[in-house]
């Protein structure tokens, strides 16, 4: 009898811990959704920063599904397919994104995903999520490293100011000495600031000047509040602005010219130049010229002298002009 007692107690307790089990597992497998339909999508990264088979799939934070396979492609590209719960299927949409979180600070990845809009129309199955690209928290730390060092310097600077600032025989506690002893000279009158702050008839004459500059009494006065003076002055602006405009167009144009200036003188510098090659050119065309004059005479007088041409050639007739005079 007490066998069988015992053995109906293990029987039950056995039978009672398969049961949790069963529970057990019925109740993850729903938390998982092993028994939903899931629709697959994919998403194509350049770095998953360890994201894995099995990783979960969060919209806006919520489990929906998890990663089921990760592939490299011969381009280097990383291709994440993951499943949703079919449910979710209508958030979906055209212009969701798919980037890499982390769940807790330094726990696992997820892939986290942003719902569409309702304008927007669902992906299809099997259809491309876009993927948004992960922080590289070395890469941050990397760029991070000079502003870290800048930024030690700074402090460093700003402990040795506060220093200062405490020591009691500091520049900035003596500088702080100084001002209060300067105010302290102005109230009590002293100097000319002190003077003029504290001098009750040079601030009613002060005051009497700027009157007089509002009213029409005295030069300044007369000359601010006339308004011939005022039109004078207007018209002169006028002239001084045209004057100023002129300037200006002629600035420009010896601006122009001044830069032409070296193409002229290269142009110049080159017809000097020929001109010189053509000149000397003339002046041996001349000297020969008159060189071949000087032998064609030579030869001239050499041919009247010979005995066979001079009876061909005409002598010249001697004239002789008579003038008469009648002498008383």
């Amino acid at each position: 009898m007490i066998s069988r007692k015992y053995e109906t107690i293990v029987g039950l307790f056995v039978v009672g811990s398969l049961a949790a089990l069963l529970i057990m597992v019925v109740i993850i497998a729903q938390q998982e959704g092993l028994w939903q339909e899931r629709v697959a999508y994919r998403a194509v990264f350049k770095n998953i920063s360890g994201l894995k088979k099995g990783s979960e799939v969060r919209l806006a934070g919520v489990n929906v599904g998890n990663v089921t396979n990760v592939s490299i492609g011969p381009t280097g590209e990383t291709t994440v397919t993951f499943e949703v719960a079919s449910r979710y299927r209508d958030q979906i949409r055209q212009d969701s994104k798919a980037s890499i979180g982390y769940i807790g600070l330094l726990g696992d990845r997820s892939l986290d995903l942003t719902a569409g809009s309702q304008d927007k129309p669902i992906i299809s199955p099997e259809g491309l999520v876009a993927a948004v690209e992960p922080l590289d928290l070395t890469e941050m730390l990397t760029r991070l490293t000079p502003h870290l060092e800048n930024l030690q310097k700074v402090l460093a600077n700003l402990a040795t100011i506060t220093k200062n600032m405490a020591d009691s025989k500091g520049d900035f506690n003596q500088m702080l000495a100084e001002i209060r002893g300067v105010a302290q000279k102005v109230n009590k009158g002293q100097g000319s600031l002190g003077m003029f702050v504290n001098d009750t008839a040079l601030y009613q004459s002060t005051n009497k000047f700027i009157g007089d500059l509002s009213s029409t009494q005295g030069l300044i006065g007369t000359l601010a509040n006339d308004p011939a003076f005022r039109d004078q002055a207007k018209k002169s602006l006028a002239e001084l602005n045209g004057v100023l405009t002129d300037w200006r167009q002629i600035s420009s144009r010896l601006e122009e010219a001044s830069k032409r200036f070296p193409e002229i003188a290269k142009k110049a510098e080159g017809f000097m130049d020929n001109l010189g090659r053509a000149g000397s050119g003339v002046r041996d065309l001349v000297i020969t010229g008159q060189d071949f004059v000087s032998d064609a005479d030579k030869v001239a007088e050499a041919a009247q002298k010979t005995w066979l041409l001079r009876r061909h050639i005409p002598k010249q007739q001697e004239r002789t002009i008579r003038v008469e005079r009648n002498i008383k």
